[in-house]
């Protein structure tokens, strides 16, 4: 083998092997965040993919104490920013089945932590689970 069909193969296998690492065609499946919070009465997932600055979908599921999916009258997501003063109104959440709901088009205007406040309206009362939630 010549020097220059060694540095091409050399070349070659760096390369595959970068792809292979990086797998850019693969979507990135990985990046969801899951938080969990528990109230009195229940106990809520919240999962988002990828918190971003701009309008962000929640996924929450709320469960009993016993671990029973958990029907609830109204679902809200707030998102506060405290530390900045911000506060947005409250999104409310559509049920996809028992025990879980989707809040879409949350507007996260800016990256920083925030904090989403999850109200639940069901056979307790109300409760308020808070999630604490780093947007980049």
């Amino acid at each position: 083998m010549n020097t220059r069909t060694g540095f091409a193969a050399a070349v070659v296998l760096l390369l595959a092997g970068v792809l292979l690492v990086m797998q850019p065609w693969r979507k990135d499946t990985d990046s969801a965040t899951t938080l969990k919070t528990s109230t009195a009465s229940y106990t809520v997932h919240l999962v988002t993919n990828r918190p971003r600055a701009g309008a962000n979908t929640f996924d929450l599921e709320i469960k009993d104490r016993d671990g029973a999916p958990s029907a609830m009258d109204e679902v809200t997501l707030q998102p506060v920013m405290p530390h900045m003063g911000h506060a947005y109104p409250p999104v409310t959440a559509a049920q996809l089945a028992p025990g879980r709901y989707r809040a879409e088009n949350a507007v996260l205007p800016m990256s920083g932590m925030w904090r989403i406040t999850v109200t639940l309206h069901g056979a307790h009362g109300v409760e308020q689970g808070v999630f604490p939630l780093m947007v980049k």
